[in-house]
């Protein structure tokens, strides 16, 4: 019990740093623009329809803003569908990237896999931002456990799906 009680916290508490990078003004709430804002921030690029319908389903009581509880909704409902029809489309979209099949992708694999997946291309300082958030074991690329583990790629995902 006091294991499980431990991991909630630590979840929260990756929660609420999560939640802070999204809501740029820290008033609590995370806004339309601030969403758009953290997507483009790491180059992921989506039509307005594609942002507003996924801001819309999470944002459940229609006050323009995710608060921290939906956002808490948003992230369990992201980690539960992990193995299901998202891991698959995340698995997919990882494979389509990675040309040369190595599972690891490179500066210019995800360029182009962005450019592909987004209809719009992505510059190199994007590009080199998004892998400086994504590595975590610095090798410079991404591998599909970075791509995989990542928040903002599960949120791509979502928003993607959720617009087809």
């Amino acid at each position: 019990k006091q294991w499980y009680q431990r991991r909630v916290r630590g979840d929260k508490a990756a929660a609420k740093v999560m939640f802070s990078f999204f809501d740029e003004d820290g008033n609590g709430g995370i806004t339309l623009p601030e969403l758009k804002d953290a997507l483009s921030g790491v180059g992921v690029k989506f039509s307005e329809a594609e942002v507003t319908k996924f801001f819309t389903k999470y944002d459940t009581d229609n006050n323009g803003e995710i608060d921290f509880n939906e956002f808490i909704v948003l992230s369990m409902a992201l980690q539960t569908n992990a193995m299901s029809a998202e891991e698959n489309a995340m698995a997919e979209l990882f494979k389509a990237i990675d040309k040369d099949g190595n599972r690891s992708l490179s500066h210019s694999e995800i360029r182009d896999g962005i450019a592909a997946f987004t209809g719009k291309p992505a510059d190199d300082a994007e590009i080199s931002a998004l892998i400086l958030k994504l590595d975590i074991d610095g090798d410079g690329e991404i591998s599909y456990e970075e791509f995989s583990q990542n928040i903002l790629t599960k949120i791509a995902v979502a928003i993607k799906e959720g617009s087809g």
